[in-house]
């Protein structure tokens, strides 16, 4: 499918110079100081394309946007990533994000690793910047989809056909792209595209893309359930599909529909995640829950190497870009970027760090940062730093009981639990299966320990 859409003048994406950066705000792809250590950006520049996918079967062109590893960016644009948004309550605000990526560059040479990114009910396409040119300076071809929800509440009418619009369309559109971007992988003349790796690919996805996920991962929709049993026909087989040609891990941040008011799965059918898979939750979250929602798709995914990172005392919205700045100054607002007790620049740079960890163990090989994954301690709380005292620094070899790649006194609030899959300890375990959790931490990258 050849790419749609030339490249355009700087002005019509409201690009600005280089020397002109310093007037937007800093690109929230940039770790703050306080990051760990694979937050840092990687190597690489990086370039953006807007590209658009049809939907087989469908009416549905969806918007793509791909970040990826540029060649040069010397005297070129950075992208300033703007929004027109309309809330449900409230007057309309034009918001802006700064950026590192600039349009229209030559990629670098080789082939990279395939992120699709899926954003929540009613996101768009630049909402996980952080995470997209992030990814990109570290060698991944990274395509964020506008899954064009459109704005506004979910109640009324119009609402709830747009939540159903989502509910049916979210994987099949995770799918989509997927099998698009690959095919396009095969074209010598497709500009970007021809540099993916279509045999290492990642999908991630936040709250409602979480929930497309956890299906695009091999977990088909129970469509009896009291959620979905309306929609009837709408949710065809190409929803619940098993198997995708070259995923190698999925991300679920905040992912709905565990909740048991909307759960869309049943216990077995999560069992159908093969892939490694990596949850992010806050333990207070009041959207999709966390004990019977999130934290119960994890518990039930016992087919999957999976890792469970949760926020203590956060809320839902730990997916996204920090709130612009031009939402600052509006209350009503607040609920839709912010936390109440987490800095959303802090919640990026652990996702950058974790995420990286991740994508770089399962789609690169790369044991040595896998390794970032094997914490010693569940609870971030319980770590210790030592000898004591020590100058500040990233935790290394040479703090066993730290959290590896945290520094001296920033680890505080955390859990990450990691869980073997049942299935391949089954099979080598005469006894009954142990209970999710009960296994102990491999300390090599790729090993599953037995039961």
């Amino acid at each position: 499918m050849p790419r749609t859409k030339a490249w355009v003048p700087a002005v019509l994406f409201g690009l600005i110079p280089l020397t002109a950066s310093a007037t937007i705000a800093r690109a929230p792809s940039v770790p703050v100081a306080d990051a760990p250590q694979l937050a840092a950006l990687g190597a690489n520049e990086v370039g953006l394309a807007r590209t658009t996918v049809t939907v087989p079967g469908t009416t549905r062109t969806l918007e793509v946007w791909e970040w990826y590893p540029a060649a040069s960016t010397h005297d070129a644009v950075q992208e300033v990533y703007r929004r027109h948004l309309i809330p449900a309550d409230g007057p309309p605000l034009d918001i802006t994000t700064g950026g590192i990526a600039a349009v229209g560059v030559a990629p670098a040479a080789g082939r990279f690793p395939l992120v699709v990114l899926s954003h929540g009910f009613g996101g768009w396409a630049g909402g996980m910047t952080y995470l997209a040119e992030n990814l990109a300076s570290k060698g991944y071809v990274v395509a964020s989809i506008d899954h064009a929800d459109g704005q506004g509440g979910s109640g009324g009418a119009e609402g709830r056909q747009r939540v159903a619009g989502t509910i049916v369309n979210r994987a099949r559109d995770q799918q989509a792209v997927v099998a698009a971007l690959s095919a396009r992988a095969r074209d010598p003349k497709d500009p970007v595209d021809r540099h993916i790796d279509a045999g290492n690919i990642a999908v991630i996805g936040y709250s409602m893309g979480g929930f497309g996920v956890l299906a695009t991962g091999g977990a088909p929709y129970d469509r009896a359930a009291a959620l979905l049993a309306p929609l009837g026909g709408r949710l065809d087989d190409q929803t619940v599909r098993t198997a995708v040609p070259g995923l190698k891990a999925i991300v679920a941040i905040a992912p709905w529909g565990g909740q048991p008011a909307y759960r869309a799965w049943t216990a077995g059918a999560l069992a159908g995640i093969k892939v490694p898979s990596l949850f992010i939750a806050g333990d207070h979250d009041d959207v999709a829950q966390y004990p019977d929602g999130i934290r119960w798709l994890y518990d039930h995914a016992t087919a999957s190497n999976r890792w469970l990172l949760t926020y203590r005392e956060a809320r839902h919205n730990v997916g996204g870009n920090p709130p612009p700045p031009e939402t600052l100054a509006r209350p009503d607002l607040a609920e839709s970027f912010a936390e109440p007790v987490w800095r959303s620049e802090r919640i990026n740079a652990i996702n950058q760090h974790f995420i990286t960890a991740f994508l770089d163990r399962f789609l690169k090989g790369d044991a040595a940062h896998g390794t970032f994954l094997d914490v010693p301690t569940v609870d971030s709380d319980a770590a210790t730093w030592t000898p004591q005292p020590a100058a500040p620094g990233f935790a290394g070899p040479a703090q066993p009981t730290y959290w590896p790649g945290f520094q001296r006194r920033w680890l505080l609030g955390l859990d990450l639990r990691h869980d073997a899959p049942l299935a391949t300890t089954a099979m080598k375990h005469s006894g009954p299966l142990a209970a999710p959790g009960a296994c102990p931490k491999s300390t090599k990258p790729d090993e599953v320990i037995v039961c």
